[in-house]
């Protein structure tokens, strides 16, 4: 593995040093100039604990079958016969010429063959993620400042901001004994709900205002804000499942999902948008739940977005989100703000996906678990539920254990599964008395996303200013049925940006990444129409199954097309897309704009001293490139891709030969039995999905409070 991860992050020879600082950007940062010598050395095995770090990643995120399949591929790799097949010369690798090992793994990436397709994705993609997670001079060296954020405390316009005070939470956990028993510990309560997210938070507030007995466990921590400090490596272990890692059993695409006390909401970039109307239609029609249509739906959207004091008026759009306005609009895109629930604060915060420093972003530990906290809701996190217990048909509690102390949760009137879409199902898959419910688990949406990267002239710094604030609509109807894409800004982090840009070798890799301050990524997010499924290992543990369809590959690729030209329209210099092997597009048709200031634009755009020039999108080699972009389609691990929102594995409906649980989120198949969280919806959002849940979670509460006999007439403002 070391010598395959040296022909990824490599020495540079003196030649290719010569081109590399050709390359170099006349006017770098001092942080990075400082670094450049020492970045240009760096081979990945050159420090053990990357090596230690590699082989964690490896057994933490990789499926079995996939790990099964990379060991085999590495062991051949070990033999003298195996590098005679895959590379004409006798090895073992570790002998072999570097730059003939780096030429493999680029062919690997465009194999007709799967496991060389998956072997060599897998082993990229993991030695650049642990490569830059963890070595801070590479990180210096390509520009990304290291230490807390400031960005958010000085937003380019208005007064400079300071930190809200956070609610000090108390846990159960405080009482369990230490060092562990053998003892269960029981802990009693009216309802258990099982995951503090966007679901189990909402939940908790309704019910514990109508005088319930609440309490909500998680398998995650509690990380305190005071210790949020932007790190890459840090905030993806503490705050996301699989150390933000987790792909597919076949490879194709990675998922990023919130592990810990405020679940998602905790990392989600601030979008706060509602679905549209022929998702809600389609919602009711075909899958019989005629609340998403009705006045109650709309009215527990608005009370949601009420309690995070979501909007766009404070909105101070960064350089990213303004350059694909700009783009969008001289294209004739339909382009919009995207309100944030920021509390009607700037916000102006580009490293949120790691927990939000300023406690602007209100999240669930600034919301609904904050109002249930101080409704007498309690909380126990480091809980791993093994199961829910379910007497005569009816829910009666979850076992479980936390840090190796057996603990028991009574649950006297329900049990609530507000995991997110890939725990709920896999908690209820290890329920024996649920096996006659065949829906658990089915019709996992991920809202697949490619990556658009344009690099420009100048630096645009993306990791600074709001993440995501505007959005692009032009791909939304591929289909009119309502299936396509939405275009926005992604996230800016070093691995994130080194995994999902081709690999062409330890030189250009190394030229490309010094250029991330001058480049940003727009994302294309599928809303896909055909799912996946969640099942179990022998180990109890989840396992996504899932991989693009035909039909949905479509809407990726359109969007795909639309993002290179709102790319073209802003004056991008160069145009790389997440397939691999794909040739890079270098604008060379800029013609500069008058500066004219326009009124038809989104408010608190980026100031721009001179208006960025345009590219030409009817150029004849920009065309050719789009075809040839079209193509290389989007079939899997053929583009690179990643999910951020996960849905619809125990999803409501009225048939129950395709949903899991009943309109109003009873689980099929035991008694008092919710689920509110992602799974819970009956089809991609086709938007950030966390208001839907939001809302969605509002209006089984309010189930919930009907069926226990506990509805209040007068409940709380966003309740």
């Amino acid at each position: 593995m070391a010598a395959m991860a040296d022909a990824i992050i490599g020495a540079l020879t003196k030649e290719e040093k010569d081109a590399f600082y050709r390359t170099l950007p006349a006017d770098m940062s001092p942080a990075q100039r400082k670094r450049i010598d020492e970045y240009a050395e760096m081979n990945f095995s050159e420090d053990p604990r990357r090596m230690n770090i590699l082989a964690m990643y490896v057994t933490i995120t990789v499926p079995e079958g996939m790990r099964m399949r990379t060991n085999l591929l590495l062991s051949t790799l070990g033999s003298a016969a195996g590098c005679l097949l895959l590379f004409g010369r006798l090895g073992p690798v570790w002998e072999i010429d570097r730059s003939l090992r780096t030429e493999a793994l680029k062919s690997w990436s465009t194999s007709r063959l799967l496991m060389l397709r998956q072997g060599g994705n897998g082993i990229r993609g993991l030695t650049l993620i642990a490569f830059y997670r963890s070595c801070a001079n590479a990180i210096e060296a390509i520009g990304y400042p290291i230490g807390d954020p400031t960005d958010w405390k000085h937003p380019p316009k208005g007064e400079e901001q300071v930190a809200a005070e956070h609610y000090p939470f108390k846990f159960l956990n405080e009482s369990l004994p230490s060092p562990p028993t053998k003892t269960p510990v029981e802990i009693e309560a009216d309802v258990v709900i099982v995951g503090s997210g966007c679901g189990g938070g909402v939940v908790a507030d309704y019910l514990s205002r109508c005088g319930l007995k609440v309490v909500v466990v998680d398998k995650g921590i509690y990380v305190d804000p005071k210790h949020m400090n932007g790190d890459e490596e840090y905030g993806l272990m503490q705050m996301y499942d699989k150390l933000g890692l987790a792909p597919s059993k076949d490879g194709s695409i990675f998922i990023l999902s919130g592990s810990g006390f405020g679940g998602g909401s905790r990392i989600n970039w601030s979008a706060s948008l509602k679905p549209l109307y022929f998702v809600r239609d389609s919602w009711e029609k075909k899958h019989g739940v005629p609340y998403f249509n009705s006045h109650a739906f709309a009215e527990d959207l608005d009370a949601c977005l009420t309690r995070m004091g979501a909007g766009t008026d404070a909105t101070q759009h960064n350089m990213s989100n303004s350059l694909l306005v700009l783009g969008a609009m001289r294209g004739g895109q339909p382009v919009n703000p995207v309100p944030q629930n920021t509390g009607g604060l700037p916000h102006y915060c580009g490293k949120c996906l790691y927990g939000c420093p300023s406690g602007h972003k209100m999240d669930g530990t600034r919301t609904f678990l904050q109002d249930a906290a101080q409704h007498g809701t309690q909380f126990l996190t480091k809980c791993h539920v093994q199961r829910i217990l379910i007497k005569d048909g009816v829910a009666t509690g979850v076992v479980g254990s936390v840090n190796g102390q057996p603990v028991r949760l009574n649950a006297r009137r329900a049990v609530v599964t507000s995991c997110g879409s890939i725990q709920t199902p896999a908690l209820l898959l290890r329920t024996p008395q649920l096996k006659s419910n065949t829906q658990i688990g089915k019709h996992l949406h991920l809202h697949p996303v490619a990556f658009v990267t344009g690099y420009y002239d100048y630096p645009i710094d993306p990791w600074e200013g709001g993440i995501l604030t505007t959005v692009s609509n032009a791909a939304e109807l591929v289909d009119k049925e309502g299936w396509g894409a939405k275009i926005e800004v992604g996230a800016s982090t070093p691995s994130l940006y080194s995994a999902m840009i081709p690999f062409e070798g330890v030189l250009h890799h190394k030229a490309r990444t010094v250029r991330f301050r001058y480049s940003f990524a727009l994302i294309v997010i599928v809303r896909d129409k055909y799912g996946g499924s969640i099942t179990i290992g022998n180990d109890g543990e989840p396992e996504i199954n899932y991989s693009i369809s035909e039909f949905d590959q479509r809407s990726m690729i359109e969007g795909v097309l639309r993002a290179t030209e709102i790319h073209m329209n802003a004056g991008v210099s160069e145009i790389v897309t997440s397939q691999p092997g794909m040739r890079p597009f270098v604008n060379t048709t800029n013609v500069a704009v008058p500066n004219v200031k326009t009124s038809n634009t989104i408010p608190n755009m980026y100031n721009f001293q001179e208006l960025p020039k345009q590219g030409d999108c009817t150029h004849p080699t920009f065309r050719k490139w789009q075809e040839e972009v079209r193509k290389g389609g989007a079939q899997p691990t053929k583009i690179m891709m990643g999910s951020a929102h996960q849905m619809s594995s125990c999803r409501i409906g009225a048939d129950p030969k395709y949903s899991a649980a009943d309109p109003i989120g009873r689980i099929r198949g035991a008694k008092n039995l919710w689920v509110a969280d992602g799974s819970a919806l009956p089809e991609a959002t086709g938007v950030n999905p966390m208001l839907s849940i939001l809302g969605t979670s509002r209006g089984i509460a309010r189930n919930m409070a009907r069926a226990l006999g506990v509805e209040t007439s007068t409940p709380a403002p966003h309740l």
